[in-house]
């Protein structure tokens, strides 16, 4: 890897704890690190770099093996303790199977040779912690379409395959209900002569019919709603949206879903 394959945006945002007791080392390589990381935190012992993990939320540690006081793999069973699942690469000369069987054992991911080759060192920090920084982006446009959805003025969900993913906050007031999960179980009245099979849950029943065009109302109310659905199928999503066409009292002969 070289510098133009670094994902600025990723390292810009990262969290890095590097715990080294060798002082000529430690100074090389934070003296490097400190370009390219949001944030770096540096330790000269598996205590110090223990006591560190605990106070901060990390994306990274990477850490020396023999260090006085704490040694690395201890320093790594402790956060293991806190935490499964921040990625941790350890620093050593050692390249025998038995040491990264016992590394491996301890919950250390990956392992960087002496010397320590800096474009390797952040083709690793790259690696590690680009899930991490994807789960992070997903769950921040998770909050986003959340804000969109709940901002507009129609009631509208999302499924994603046969999951429910969103649903904005006029649709759960309108429906009365506290969960998404919910909605399978609501029944819906359909204005056209629309008949379900007695094992048919009625989003599944839309599901199956996109083509056709729905008008509906709800079991509680009384205002009738065009229900618009569409599904992206290179994504794997489903949007329903009901969108209100006039206040009128339902009459008696609907078909219920």
């Amino acid at each position: 890897m070289n510098l133009k394959n670094i994902d600025k945006r990723l390292f810009e945002t990262l969290m890095v704890l590097y715990v080294e007791d060798d002082s000529h080392t430690r100074e090389e390589i934070s003296f490097f690190l400190k370009k390219l990381i949001g944030t770096l935190h540096i330790a000269e012992n598996g205590k110090e770099g223990l006591e560190l993990f605990q106070k901060y939320k990390f994306d990274m540690v990477i850490t020396d093996i023999q260090m006085p006081i704490m040694n690395g793999l201890d320093m790594v069973k402790e956060i293991r303790k806190l935490d499964t699942n921040v990625p941790v690469a350890v620093t050593t000369a050692f390249s025998d199977t038995d040491f990264l069987i016992k590394a491996i054992e301890c919950g250390v991911d990956k392992y960087i040779l002496k010397p320590i080759d800096i474009m390797e060192m952040a083709a690793i920090i790259q690696k590690c912690t680009n899930y991490r920084y994807m789960e992070q982006q997903i769950d921040e446009f998770d909050h986003y379409t959340q804000y969109i959805l709940d901002q507009n003025a129609s009631f509208m969900f999302v499924v994603c395959d046969k999951d429910s993913e969103y649903a904005n906050e006029q649709l759960m007031d309108m429906f009365g209900i506290q969960s998404f999960e919910e909605i399978y179980n609501k029944s819906l009245f359909f204005l056209e002569e629309h008949k379900l099979c007695q094992k048919e849950n009625w989003i599944q029943y839309v599901q199956s019919n996109e083509s056709k065009d729905y008008t509906v109302a709800f079991e509680e109310g009384k205002k009738r709603y065009n229900l618009l659905y569409k599904h992206f199928k290179d994504i794997g999503k489903s949007v329903f949206s009901f969108k209100e066409v006039e206040t009128h009292l339902i009459q008696e002969n609907l078909v219920t879903a």
